[in-house]
């Protein structure tokens, strides 16, 4: 889509005019990556790779390898350890405060870095590639912050240390989702994101296992079980899995920023493309109803049903259910018609807050994890495919995927201060989220 000559300033792509005091690609000469990290980045030859060329399945589950570890180290730190060391170190009157507060710091620090990390990550490349060294440099990150979260800090430094994780987490999940967009061919964008999708709940149902047996296995065994996952599946993704196109590999730095025109040029998509803005809203209003299931589901089972397991187990062992269908669900996803999974997905996550309101006891619990994860798993495939279908620049991917993510993030940010109208109000956020994607002119 072309810019009108008096719209906000758009970044460089190859196939534009450069706008000038933007962050446009310059050649420059970048030093060489460390003999280790340059060997993790080697890979065989043999993957000439190009944003269109055809991908085995093998090389879709390498892809997205490091997204299972991702998500399986994301839930262990979100549902299993936080909670547990902020009750430790705030005790059982302060940790509502406690934990809104470490949430609310780590949300808008997320909000901010994920877009200006994407819109950096698009503009540097260099020998090793231009999405690779951030998934490793942010995965390293993940390793060494999870040690700076224990339940004998103080609150003040358990907040830095869970925003340098935040931080760590950034660097490595924006790049990577470039990298999806960069060599998935068109043809195969469905099932990539189907994948992807599938890891993502897999990863969660992993963690969720794991969380059973947490508190026998101890802190310094969990971070290190997490930190082998984590390093096994960047390797796999970015030791065995496809290569990057080669003008990733051209050594390009931006030039000083000039931050005006680059602020707006980040959010300029929401305001310049319609459809991707419709993608976002979409997708910023399920995660308002999907946050409100989460949050309402962990202190229903705690306060409201009757079962004999700690509420840490048994919040685990509840969810069971979700993890194990919605990767079974976004198999089957068909490849085309995507409205009609987002309108399917939408009625099983209202009938989620029906059971909800109406049940009390703990196989009810499972039953309402099981509706969930059936129409959870295909929408989550869905909503990653359309947000490829309506990309406004493929050379910009990363940073409006991170300008997508942040849609994710703002629900986080505001749920937890009007949490009880979001959770009498829930069901109208699926049922406005479907409308907005009805909307949609260039998905089907």
């Amino acid at each position: 889509m072309s810019t009108p000559s008096d719209d906000p300033p758009a970044y460089k792509s190859e196939d534009e005019e450069s706008i000038p005091n933007d962050i446009a690609e310059t050649d420059a000469v970048l030093p060489g990556a460390p003999s280790e990290t340059t060997a993790l980045l080697g890979r065989p030859t043999s993957l000439n790779g190009s944003s269109e060329r055809t991908l085995t399945l093998i090389q879709m589950v390498e892809l997205n390898a490091f997204w299972y570890s991702y998500q399986l180290y994301w839930f262990l730190v979100f549902v299993v350890i936080v909670p547990r060391q902020i009750q430790q170190i705030a005790g059982d009157k302060g940790k509502g405060s406690a934990i809104s507060l470490v949430s609310l710091f780590a949300g808008v620090l997320n909000l901010f870095l994920a877009v200006f990390v994407g819109a950096m990550n698009d503009r540097v490349s260099g020998s090793s590639g231009k999405r690779h060294p951030w998934i490793v440099m942010g995965s390293i990150g993940m390793c060494l912050c999870l040690f700076l979260l224990w339940p004998t800090n103080s609150l003040w430094f358990y907040v830095i240390g869970y925003g340098c994780l935040t931080a760590s987490t950034v660097i490595a999940s924006v790049p990577f989702n470039g990298l999806i967009a960069d060599v998935t061919p068109t043809e195969q964008k469905a099932r990539v994101s189907a994948i992807m999708g599938g890891m993502n709940l897999i990863g969660y149902l992993s963690g969720a296992v794991v969380g059973i047996f947490a508190e026998q296995m101890g802190t310094v065994p969990l971070y290190i079980f997490m930190c082998t996952c984590v390093c096994l599946g960047t390797y796999l993704t970015v030791g065995r899995g496809p290569r990057e196109p080669e003008k990733n590999y051209v050594v390009r730095v931006p030039p000083p920023i000039e931050w005006k025109p680059f602020l707006i040029a980040m959010v300029s998509p929401l305001w310049l493309h319609r459809d991707f803005a419709l993608v976002f809203t979409s997708r910023f209003l399920f995660q308002l109803g999907i946050a409100t299931i989460q949050q309402f589901m962990q202190y229903w089972i705690s306060d409201c049903v009757s079962t004999t397991f700690p509420p840490q187990r048994a919040v685990s062992v509840a969810l069971l259910p979700l993890f194990i269908l919605s990767p079974i669900a976004a198999f089957f996803l068909p490849p085309t018609n995507r409205k009609l999974t987002v309108y399917l997905s939408t009625c099983l996550m209202i009938i989620t807050c029906l059971i909800l309101i109406s049940a009390r006891t703990f196989a009810f619990a499972l039953l309402a994890s099981a509706v969930f994860g059936a129409g959870y798993g295909p929408f989550l495939s869905t909503e990653f495919a359309m947000l490829m279908d309506v990309l406004p620049n493929q050379v910009d991917a990363a940073k409006d995927m991170s300008l997508w993510h942040s849609a994710l993030v703002w629900p986080q940010i505001i749920s937890l201060p009007i949490a009880g109208f979001i959770r009498d109000a829930g069901q109208m956020y699926f049922v406005a989220g479907a409308l907005v994607t009805k909307a949609i002119r260039g998905v089907v």
